[in-house]
């Protein structure tokens, strides 16, 4: 970890709230869903597509995962005015996963079947490395049901070849947003060097294009972005309109957002995550320490303003 980094990590506990959330409104819609709403049809007429994500992670209670659905279900309803092709993310562990996967299941479940009504996706999330067996067992288990559920997959974990492989024979078409992975992981489990991290993420990505899986590249990595779209442009994925393509790009709101503007001017369908809720300054906190390299981002666009 450079000096840099271990400056940024030390200091967030010392931040006053307020403080955080100067930086923390470029990434982070608000509190409210009233506020993630206005920052959608903000992206929708720049010409971007949405994913949103409201806050909320290893709850304690069962009824707080109810609550979340409830949420979910609500701006379901809210949405249909403003982007009616807006996605939906969920965390596992905002589903009770940690407290009884059955019900995470349940939920998990019922929140597909109300996506589906509306014609929308739900992408079920993916937490760090002890959460990911039981992630992946709760979508293996319903994504037959769902067609509409994707997972998320993380290039920084050594165990994601394989896990591609076991999700690729599992039939049912296969919908994944690829990322590099926000947690830090141990040595003994994942790469910590940039560059191997970049690689895997690249390779992982040819593997799923070529494999005929719907993949959402999301990186705010320039490079990475490039090699992705040379796949996707070999595997003749380029030659039908930017709407029925069978791969998209995904972006963090407010982080690096003249690489989302280029991506999108190159014809590449954009879709920008939008999160949201009560949970932010938690959310952001950890965010923030458990990769600097967000951190980074974050930062320079906040000085930059774009």
């Amino acid at each position: 970890m450079g000096l840099f980094d271990s400056v940024i990590r030390r200091s967030l506990p010392l931040l006053p709230k307020a403080v955080v959330w100067v930086v923390a409104r470029r990434y982070v819609a608000g509190s409210g869903l009233e506020h993630a709403l206005q920052r959608i049809s903000s992206l929708r007429a720049a010409g971007f597509d949405t994913i949103l994500d409201e806050l909320g992670e290893s709850i304690e209670h069962t009824d707080q995962a109810e609550e979340a659905v409830c949420e979910y279900e609500r701006a379901m309803d809210a949405l249909q005015d403003i982007d009616p092709d807006c996605a939906i993310s969920v965390k596992p562990t905002h589903l009770g996963l940690l407290l009884d996967q059955t019900l995470c299941e349940q939920l998990l479940s019922r929140l597909c079947l109300r996506a589906a009504a509306c014609r929308r996706r739900v992408r079920f999330e993916m937490e760090d490395s002890p959460t990911v067996d039981a992630t992946l067992d709760v979508f293996c288990k319903l994504r037959e049901q769902h067609p509409n559920l994707g997972i998320v997959l993380q290039a920084r974990l050594f165990r994601t070849a394989d896990d591609v492989e076991r999700l690729l024979e599992g039939g049912a078409a296969l919908n994944v947003r690829l990322v590099k992975g926000i947690y830090i992981e141990p040595a003994t489990i994942a790469w910590t060097d940039p560059a191997e991290i970049s690689r895997s993420f690249i390779e992982l990505g040819r593997r799923l294009v070529q494999a005929g899986a719907f993949v959402a590249f999301a990186t705010h990595d320039n490079v990475v972005a490039d090699a992705c779209a040379e796949i996707v442009a070999r595997a003749g994925r380029c030659d039908v309109p930017a709407k029925e393509r069978s791969y998209e790009y995904q972006l963090l709101m407010g982080v690096r957002t003249a690489e989302a503007e280029r991506l999108l001017s190159a014809g590449h369908r954009v879709r920008v995550y939008v999160p949201y809720g009560k949970d932010w300054h938690a959310y952001s906190m950890r965010r923030l320490a458990r990769n600097p390299e967000v951190a980074r981002h974050v930062i320079k666009a906040f000085f930059s303003r774009g």
